[in-house]
């Protein structure tokens, strides 16, 4: 089984009957819908609903406060953050990983979800990784004053990431559609002129000196 890089997103689980190995590549990410869909999928799953749904009632009676909580901590909610995470963990890995994730069942009342070998919870929080690496990146660049840094999107275009990575590092298309986000940043900054430090010379140094006491003493 191959080492996971975790600088780069990729991470290995266990159990006793197999490795899992999870590389949030671009491929990956493509694979989880369309380039609106996946700063959706990446927003819902860092609770932006939740968030959004909060400031609506700030201002709104306790009663009414109450009822949305709880509905934010009722299935409604926690079920699409849950099938969000699961559908992650499917893209990013190519062996069947439900024995690790679990599944949904039919019910008396509906689909049960059925826990597998990790805790809901750490779907959860594993997705949230792998789709940080997947489509922010975690390696920063150094950028202009003048180019925004940062700046909101709602579409993550993984297909013309592929492509310009082709293009500017001539690789082939699977090499280009393996790389993750922060791959893709590193490959970028290897190529940015490195800053050096500035060192000054003895002599440098004695005449800046010099000049500094004469404008005191001319001061004085």
């Amino acid at each position: 089984m191959m080492k996971p890089i975790t600088d780069i997103g990729e991470c290995l689980i266990s159990t006793a009957e197999r490795d899992y190995f999870f590389k949030p590549s671009l491929k990956a990410m493509a694979v989880l819908g369309s380039p609106v869909e996946i700063v959706q999928i990446y927003a819902e799953l860092h609770g932006s609903e939740v968030r959004a749904l909060l400031d609506k009632v700030s201002t709104t009676s306790t009663v009414f406060q109450e009822y949305v909580f709880d509905v934010i901590y009722s299935p409604v909610f926690g079920r699409k953050i849950l099938q969000h995470a699961m559908n992650v963990l499917c893209a990013c890995c190519e062996e069947d990983v439900s024995e690790l994730i679990g599944e949904w069942k039919a019910g008396e009342r509906g689909l049960v979800y059925v826990r597998g070998a990790l805790p809901y919870s750490d779907v959860i929080t594993l997705a949230r990784h792998l789709m940080m690496h997947g489509v922010i990146g975690c390696c920063p660049l150094d950028v202009p004053a003048n180019k925004s840094v940062g700046s909101y999107s709602n579409e993550f275009q993984a297909i013309e990431y592929i492509s310009l990575v082709r293009t500017a590092f001539g690789l082939s298309r699977q090499d280009a559609e393996n790389l993750t986000m922060t791959e893709f940043q590193q490959l970028i900054k290897s190529q940015q002129p490195q800053k050096k430090a500035r060192h000054f010379t003895d002599d440098e140094y004695d005449r800046i000196m010099a000049e500094y006491e004469q404008s005191r003493l001319s001061e004085g």
